[in-house]
């Protein structure tokens, strides 16, 4: 019951019929599913081991740390109003992550789910191509941009409403096909399961999103890297890939790196760079990037991050997703430890979660649900495989040396960036 509710909630969140079906339209349909959902998961989770879960996994304890950062980036500046803000804010994400990560537990459940997500973003599909066609799609929604004169994205609605975040999506759906594609299974799902991967294309063409341009170039070679051993195969595709990006891709992707809106995000970049000297512990507080900027974006998660929550927040938000992604891997590459449909599903997995965070690196994704439901369906299969070993075993097993590895990694990261952006303003010319 409680797996059917989260499918359910899922759909809903994604597809967000209240939004443009009259018969619905204005019902709060995802806190109506939430709840029950939210209720069976935890009564069933306390009929197992709770405390081991919540208090002593090494994922969730991450996931917990950088629940208690958001509050405190607000709380150290006596912004209690911000903190409460916050907690109801940010609380939903980690209902979200816990949701997923507690019933979408076996690698069968993580096949359903995944194609929960595919019928989804088939859905919305035809949505985008009625926005191609007449210049509005379900609801009366327009696309972003001037439909008369042909500069226009995309866009679904709500937390698709961008079309960054609508081409991210597919991100996520296509490594789900291909993996789903290669598990075996019966020939009318394989025909159903191609027949999907035409339209998907269609959309992210059609969202003209650079950041989604090169998340789709990063989860096309982390799947088929992972899958394919062979190394002259690996570079074929990744010419091909390449080749057929620069000749057929949108006009937007092929932008040049010195045009306005690249430089625009390497000086945002810089804002993070000097929120984060100002504020280095605890950061200027979730969500208050604008309040610093001016109303400038990020344009880079990472950066949004250790601006808003300083190295604490930043250290447990880097963790989090390092350790699940490369824990996911680490299935991905378990020949003769685990079987091959979960080896696969592990796949799939671990080219959506590069996809979307190399995309979230030019784009501000920092607490987009999405990527928590990402980590959160990479923690239920890590902890099904954590059962099925017959002792520790390193597969799926988090050493507090990972932990520290990862900490380090995280810190490093900033000065990296803050190398890029001065790397950046040299080659440009711009001093």
């Amino acid at each position: 019951m409680g797996f059917l509710l989260v499918c359910l909630y899922v759909a809903v969140l994604l597809l967000r019929p209240q939004e443009w079906y009259e018969p619905v339209k204005g019902y709060e349909l995802v806190n109506i599913i939430a709840i029950p959902t939210i209720l069976i998961a935890f009564i069933q989770q306390s009929k197992s081991k709770a405390g081991s879960f919540f208090l002593r996994n090494r994922f969730s304890q991450a996931m917990l740390g950088l629940f208690a950062s958001v509050m405190l980036s607000q709380l150290v500046r006596l912004r209690i109003s911000g903190a409460i803000d916050a907690v109801r804010e940010f609380g939903k994400i980690v209902i979200l992550f816990y949701l997923v990560a507690i019933l979408v537990n076996t690698p069968r459940r993580v096949r359903i789910m995944m194609w929960v997500i595919i019928a989804s973003s088939i859905f919305l599909a035809y949505h985008a191509y009625l926005q191609v066609q007449t210049g509005h799609g379900f609801g009366n929604i327009q696309p972003f941009g001037s439909y008369d004169t042909g500069d226009f994205r995309v866009i679904g609605s709500g937390i698709f409403s961008d079309p960054n975040d609508f081409a991210m999506l597919y991100l996520m759906a296509m490594p789900f096909a291909f993996c789903l594609l290669t598990a075996g299974g019966a020939i009318a799902s394989k025909l159903l399961l191609l027949g999907s991967l035409p339209p998907m294309v269609y959309v992210l063409y059609y969202t003209q999103s650079r950041g989604g341009i090169i998340g789709f170039c990063a989860m096309f070679i982390a799947y088929f890297w992972t899958t394919t051993k062979n190394l002259m195969i690996r570079v074929f595709l990744l010419v091909t890939l390449l080749s057929v990006i620069v000749v057929f891709g949108p006009e937007r992707a092929r932008g040049t790196y010195v045009e306005g809106s690249a430089s625009g995000r390497v000086m945002a970049w810089g804002l993070g760079i000097q929120m984060l000297k100002e504020d280095p512990l605890f950061g200027y507080g979730y969500q208050r990037w604008p309040d610093y900027s001016g109303g400038i974006v990020a344009h880079n998660s990472l950066v949004n991050c250790f601006g808003e929550l300083g190295l604490v927040g930043y250290i447990y938000w880097f963790t989090l997703c390092l350790l699940i992604v490369k824990s996911v891997l680490r299935i991905a590459r378990a020949e003769g430890q685990v079987d091959f449909r979960t080896r696969r599903v592990a796949n799939g997995l671990f080219a959506a979660q590069v996809g979307y965070l190399t995309a979230a690196f030019f784009l501000t994704r920092t607490y987009n649900p999405v990527l928590f439901f990402l980590l959160g369906m990479g923690l239920g299969l890590i902890r099904w495989v954590q059962t099925q070993q017959p002792g520790p075993s390193p597969v799926a097993q988090i050493s507090a040396r990972d932990v520290r590895q990862t900490a380090v990694y995280a810190v490093v990261s900033i000065p990296v960036i803050w190398l890029i952006i001065r790397t950046y303003w040299a080659v440009s010319g711009s001093g």
